[in-house]
């Protein structure tokens, strides 16, 4: 918009605004630029903050301030999550004595070669970060400057949330997941809580022998049968406790987990359609994976995108610490129990941690996109509206178009700031394959 335009059309808004001023007082010169848009109520020197200032209302058009809206979202979430990891890295660290520059990995390697038998074992199920429908459709609403969300549904590139029923159909190259639980579920899947399969002469039962053991049985019941650890083969049933998903081939008591079973979802606690990497699954419950809101204008597909994926609901998954205490004269029994407790709080602070890491991987996958593509459409349809703009939408989308310079800097110092927790956690996670 040309200043010359500008400067008659903010004349005449200043000279109806103190028109019962003083009538009496000719104008001679005309007031400066800023004095008019000032006497207007208009900001045209962009003075009210930005980004910079937690800002995100510059221009005053919906689909353009949503993705300052996310920007600024995304360096609170960074905030956030980087103080989460940090703290819980920083619990652990105590839990086992260790100095803050220590290697946290191979530093309680190291005490358990003094304290267990062989090595730490760690089993963890996969964090789950769901974005739900309802909160992604209303992002791309209030970016679209709509009243009511336009679809209920968004594209889920991962495992979609569905009502458990004997009917529940997913789509070509999607399966289907159930989970049922009970205190005897007959498990072809995955098992959380107690697994029981019939030994028939197993000879290798890692959890308890009931019935017959050829061979050592760590406890005999009053029968004179195995309830125990068999050394040998055992000849009755093994009970195996998961405190972490694996997978079982018997009675679950517990939750199972089966893939595309024959009997459908029907009697299941849950249900989810599973999509493979290249297939996406339409979704109006909880999405596990790349969410895309339904979006008319290019504009609002980057932020309320983004929005979703800050927003995830990350929980914190199963995790089993298995290890054997060691035995002996040798053995420092105060330390060993230190140790010990220092394991049991692993369990506890690992699902915790792990399940923030992941939040925090999808929060930067989120806003590297955003500031690559988001950034340009923000700026196509900045350089669109103004065209045929009024004076007032002009002057803050102008102030909106300054401001996209701070974009880059604003992402990125977030980013790095996210990044440098993750990578301090990296000693722990790679030490036990996490």
């Amino acid at each position: 918009m040309a200043v010359g335009l500008i400067a008659t059309q903010l004349s005449g808004c200043a000279q109806d605004a103190h028109a019962s001023d003083a009538p009496e007082v000719a104008v001679t010169a005309q007031p400066q630029l800023e004095d008019l848009a000032e006497a207007c109520g208009l900001d045209i020197s962009c003075s009210g903050g930005g980004i910079l200032e937690g800002r995100a209302s510059i221009s005053g058009v919906p689909s353009v301030d949503a993705f300052f809206a996310a920007v600024i979202n995304f360096q609170t979430k960074a905030n956030v999550s980087a103080s989460g990891i940090q703290a819980e890295l920083a619990a652990i660290r105590g839990d086992f004595g260790l100095d803050a520059d220590a290697d946290i990995g191979a530093s309680i390697k190291a005490q358990a070669m003094a304290n267990i038998v062989g090595e730490i074992e760690i089993v963890a199920e996969p964090a789950r970060c769901q974005v739900t429908a309802e909160a992604s459709v209303e992002a791309a609403a209030r970016c679209e400057g709509e009243v009511t969300p336009p679809s209920a549904m968004v594209e889920c590139r991962g495992s979609c949330e569905v009502e458990a029923s004997a009917n529940v159909m997913c789509g070509a190259e999607v399966d289907v997941s159930c989970s049922f639980q009970g205190p005897s579920v007959e498990c072809s899947g995955s098992c959380t809580g107690t697994c029981t399969v019939e030994a028939g002469g197993m000879a290798d039962c890692s959890g308890t022998c009931k019935g017959g053991c050829n061979g050592e049985c760590s406890l005999m019941n009053a029968d004179g049968e195995c309830e125990g650890k068999c050394d040998g083969t055992c000849m009755g049933s093994c009970e195996v406790e998961m405190k972490a998903s694996a997978e079982c081939e018997g009675s679950c008591n517990g939750e199972c987990t089966m893939t595309n079973p024959m009997g459908g979802c029907e009697g299941a606690a849950s249900a989810r359609c599973e999509g493979s990497a290249e297939a996406m699954v339409m979704c109006e419950g909880r999405c596990d994976g790349e969410v895309t809101p339904p979006s008319a204008k290019v504009e609002c597909q980057a932020s309320a995108k983004a929005e979703a994926s800050f927003n995830a609901e990350c929980t914190p998954p199963s995790v089993d610490v298995r290890y054997e205490l060691a035995v002996g004269a040798s053995v420092d029994v105060e330390a060993q129990a230190k140790f010990e407790a220092g394991l049991r709080n692993l369990e506890v602070r690992l699902p915790k941690l792990l399940a923030s890491l992941k939040g925090a991987n999808i929060a930067i996958e989120a806003a590297a996109d955003l500031g690559a593509t988001g950034k340009g459409a923000v700026e196509g349809a900045i350089n669109d509206l103004k065209a045929s703009a009024d004076i007032k939408t002009g002057i803050g989308l102008t102030c909106a178009l300054g401001e996209l310079g701070a974009v880059a800097g604003a992402i990125e110092g977030s980013t790095e700031k996210l990044t440098a927790s993750i990578e301090a956690s990296a000693e722990l996670v790679t030490a036990f394959n996490l």
